[in-house]
């Protein structure tokens, strides 16, 4: 499994907020972790439309974690941005050989214990 850079930048921009656990100008987060501001605009976008993050408007402006860093799992920051993680295309929708096909078991088993590995991370497990 790869993960993309959008859901790379998007989990070290959290574990930035996770850290500082107040309100974060997006620009200074964009610099901090050398990410291009425009882009790390859209992905904010992302996690705010998925309830992961707030905003603050004004001149103190920024964003911050919409609730504590124990309740923010891997899973939900790369579902925020991206689409589920699945490491085999077949098991994403129904394979017409899923009946057959002897390897099936073994990729949905992998994405099972994936997607177990992602629910359990939490980003205060990343900044303790």
């Amino acid at each position: 499994m790869k993960t993309t850079k959008r859901a790379q930048y998007a989990l070290r921009a959290m574990i930035v907020l996770a850290e500082s656990q107040k309100v974060h100008p997006l620009r200074s987060v964009a610099k901090e972790e050398g990410i291009s501001f425009d882009y790390l605009e859209k992905i904010f976008s992302k996690l705010e439309k998925k309830g992961l993050v707030k905003a603050k408007r004004g001149a103190t402006g920024g964003y911050f974690l919409s609730r504590s860093p124990e309740k923010i799992t891997l899973k939900n920051i790369f579902n925020a941005v991206e689409e589920p993680v699945f490491i085999v295309d077949c098991i994403k929708k129904k394979c017409p050989r899923d009946n057959t096909c002897k390897a099936s078991k073994a990729w949905k088993k992998i994405n099972k214990e994936i997607e177990g590995s992602l629910s359990s991370i939490t980003l205060f497990d990343l900044i303790k």
